[in-house]
């Protein structure tokens, strides 16, 4: 993945589709509510969590095409592939948190009426899902963490704001802190565009 500007763009694509598609999706959260759980799962919201979960998916397919364009700057091999096998895990788990978090109002759009399901069980599976997505998040930060410190061919100032995006990645479980991986990638998706680094050789191998 030597062409820059697609991964720009990928980095910019992940960073919108599944911040929107989190905003649309509004699954509950915090404090339970079972009023909060019951608008959830009203058959009008179901269609934007299907819309919501496809956007997620693009955006994690965009957040891989943009890790596979950093593994091209990872001048060392053993470096490279324990990048790769991260960012694989990493955005795997990420995909199955976000199915268990979307598995109920889902199975209910599914299956009927007849599909019933208490409040509760329906926060569990929410905040479940969130819990699972936010260890994918992990190690995608740990991912970033060898870009940041690792042997890379990228600007200090990248390297930088990639740290900083490892620790908002870390530390998602805590919620707000996860927002520093989307401007993470936004940032550098922009940088991408503008700038078009040159390829930085062939990409290492295992």
């Amino acid at each position: 993945m030597s062409r820059s500007w697609f991964a720009g763009l990928c980095g910019i694509a992940f960073a919108l589709l599944t911040f929107v598609g989190s905003l649309i999706d509004n699954g509950p959260g915090g404090t339970y509510k079972a009023s909060d759980v019951n608008k959830y799962l009203e058959s009008g919201h179901r269609p934007v969590i299907f819309v919501a979960s496809y956007m997620a998916l693009l955006g994690i397919w965009a957040l891989f095409v943009l890790f596979a364009w950093l593994r091209t700057r990872i001048r060392d091999a053993t470096q490279s592939s324990v990048f790769w096998a991260l960012s694989v895990a990493g955005a795997g788990t990420f995909i199955a948190g976000w199915a268990l978090h979307t598995a109920v109002p889902l199975a209910i759009g599914y299956g009927g009426k007849s599909v019933t399901v208490p409040p509760t069980v329906t926060f569990v599976f929410n905040t479940g899902g969130y819990i699972v997505l936010s260890a994918g998040a992990f190690l995608l930060g740990l991912a970033l963490l060898m870009v940041a410190f690792g042997r890379v061919a990228l600007p200090g100032w990248v390297r930088v704001v990639t740290g900083i995006g490892a620790v908002g990645a870390l530390s998602s479980a805590a919620f707000f802190p996860f927002g520093l991986f989307f401007i993470w990638a936004l940032v550098i998706g922009i940088w991408l565009l503008v700038a078009k680094p040159t390829p930085a050789g062939a990409p290492a191998t295992a």
